[in-house]
């Protein structure tokens, strides 16, 4: 029962997130009359962890809107049935809707000031105040989340791929904005990293 129903959650659950995000970016693109997100120079780092975010999130999309139409599609994921349990699976699902909830949250908390990627012209300010207070890097926590939460809610050899690619992506992109924001912000983000952790914990 509990396999069933996460079937059709991923489905909706990516299917949201989809939208949300195209609505997110094509608004903020309008206001601002540029696009809020910046794939970085093709070649570098940042290109490359943003190149694989983008094509990992339509991949994970089509796989989990295919499994809702085509439940005999599992067996070509190379699911890991040991793990395919109401507990774990319900975990998954339970991590994924928080992880998009405090996505959700930290995108309001910036309001205009959000955007993806590392704009090198983009001269904006230094949040470390709501969620920034607790954590340098909130949104990518909660992306980090959702990934842990997927390969709980559908573990199998596909996500756990993509478990292992999305946490190296993340902290590598991580690396890139860090270093992009030392030199922006000078003293002032030196002072904040000082007293923030990168993540939850020192």
């Amino acid at each position: 029962m509990a396999v069933e129903f996460t079937r059709w959650f991923l489905a909706i659950f990516f299917t949201a997130v989809a939208a949300f995000y195209t609505c997110r970016i094509v608004l903020a693109a309008r206001h601002r009359g540029v696009s809020p997100v910046f794939t970085g120079k093709p070649g570098t780092a940042h290109y490359w962890t943003h190149l694989m975010f983008r094509v990992f999130r339509v991949t994970i999309w089509l796989v989990c809107v295919i499994r809702a139409a085509v439940p005999a599609a599992d067996g070509l994921i190379g699911p890991i049935y040991p793990l395919w349990t109401a507990p774990v699976v319900l975990a998954g699902n339970a991590l994924l809707a928080a992880s998009f909830a405090l996505a959700l949250h930290v995108h309001f908390y910036m309001g205009r000031d959000w955007h993806s990627g590392t704009r090198t012209d983009h001269i904006g300010p230094l949040i470390t105040t709501g969620p920034f207070a607790v954590s340098r890097n909130p949104m990518m926590l909660a992306v980090q989340g959702a990934q842990i939460g997927l390969f709980l809610a559908l573990p199998s050899i596909f996500t756990l791929v993509c478990l292992g690619i999305g946490l190296w992506a993340v902290h590598v992109q991580v690396r890139v904005e860090e270093l992009a924001l030392a030199v922006r912000h000078g003293d002032v983000y030196a002072v904040y990293r000082s007293q923030t952790p990168r993540w939850l914990f020192r």
